[in-house]
């Protein structure tokens, strides 16, 4: 484990303290059934969203371009990284299996023939998940890329969080979140936000309990829904303005929202932190700190076991995207685009990339590579 250290704020810029939430816990912080020894199969790598890799050997020297493929539209979320696999959702409505090693497409396919949405899918034993933008949640068989089932939601579909064989997912504009068999596609339950307004994505998930955000832009209006995981009943929730993808941190739940509030599983507050510009993006998370990049192109390591800030350093241009967190490196990418190399103990760059286009996906890291993808459709391996 690595062992951060640091002044409380030494760029003096943090507007706020991380919140003390107690003792880390001596387990692992990936919240359900946790799937990083598979690589990174699905958004931020495990069902809780934490964002931390499993062993890997990711670059933290100056790398190499590994491959660089073409695909037919925006590849601006995350890749899932499976068994030697790379799975990309581009905004063209199609979905590319890539071979890790050479780059090569496996298959490729198309589910939305009017163009659909860039999205993290997520990988269920043999099946891939995803949603799309004309309504429906999609399985395709990992081999191939044939479809396994299709079950229709009320609205566009927000990606989704897989555990222990079943997909929990929300839509937008006739916002539900519901939870559907990962082998047959059946809906296990039906959960109604009140108020109603768009589900995002990626629902983070514990043992027991399914954390799904909704937002309403227009207002900045949000909340974070605790639901039982059995039943899909709320056990409670509270407001928010602009709720992102929440992250489960060992007995806690981390929910963006403009700033990063922290819940205990009861659902009492047990404090929270900002610092300059919004938080848009998920946090992950260690037993040791918080990882949280902002609008104002900060990246800081917030302490959990005391407050304060083990370190916070200006990364560029923003936005800044959901870490992807290794034993020695924070990778983020921001606006440029640009891929860094952060340290993890001092907060020192180790190597930055510019990337073509405007904007990148969030990096996944599994083995020795870490992939981006672009809004000009360009994925690319860097070892």
């Amino acid at each position: 484990m690595s062992a951060l250290g640091g002044d409380d704020d030494p760029d003096g810029t943090g507007e706020g303290d991380a919140a003390d939430d107690g003792p880390a816990d001596d387990e692992d912080d990936d919240g359900a059934a946790d799937s990083t020894s598979l690589g990174w199969p699905s958004f931020q790598g495990s069902p809780g969203n934490t964002g931390v890799a499993g062993p890997v050997d990711a670059p933290t020297t100056e790398p190499t371009e590994r491959w660089d493929a073409s695909l037919p539209g925006a590849v601006t979320d995350q890749v899932a990284i499976v068994d030697g696999t790379v799975y990309a959702c581009s905004d063209a409505g199609t979905v590319h299996a890539i071979d890790v090693a050479s780059g090569d497409e496996q298959w490729s396919t198309t589910v939305d023939e009017d163009g659909g949405q860039s999205q993290c899918p997520c990988v269920v034993g043999d099946r891939l998940v995803l949603g799309t933008e004309s309504g429906s949640l999609v399985a395709l068989d990992r081999e191939d890329g044939t479809e396994r089932w299709t079950t229709a939601l009320p609205g566009p579909v927000s990606g989704p969080t897989a555990a222990g064989g079943t997909v929990y997912v929300g839509t937008r504009e006739d916002p539900v979140c519901r939870a559907v068999d990962a082998s047959s596609g059946d809906v296990r339950w039906t959960f109604d936000p009140d108020p109603a307004v768009d589900v995002v994505d990626y629902p983070a998930v514990t043992d027991d309990l399914v954390y799904v955000g909704a937002e309403d832009t227009s207002v900045l209006d949000g909340r974070l829904y605790a639901l039982d995981r059995a039943t899909g009943t709320e056990r409670w929730s509270h407001e928010g303005a602009r709720m992102q993808p929440p992250t489960v941190a060992g007995e806690h739940v981390a929910a963006p929202s403009l700033q990063v509030t922290i819940y205990d599983h009861a659902g009492g507050e047990r404090g929270g932190f900002g610092f300059a510009g919004h938080v848009l993006s998920s946090p992950a998370a260690t037993a040791d700190a918080y990882f949280v990049g902002s609008t104002g192109g900060r990246l800081a390591a917030m302490r959990r076991r005391e407050s304060g800030t083990h370190w916070n350093v200006d990364v560029g241009r923003r936005p800044v995207s959901a870490p992807a967190i290794t034993d020695d490196a924070v990778y983020v990418t921001s606006g440029g685009p640009v891929l860094q190399a952060i340290d993890r103990d001092r907060g020192d760059e180790r190597w930055s990339r510019s990337l073509d286009g405007e904007f990148a996906s969030g990096p996944a890291v599994a083995g020795d590579v870490v992939v981006v993808g672009t809004d000009t459709g360009r994925l690319v391996a860097f070892e």
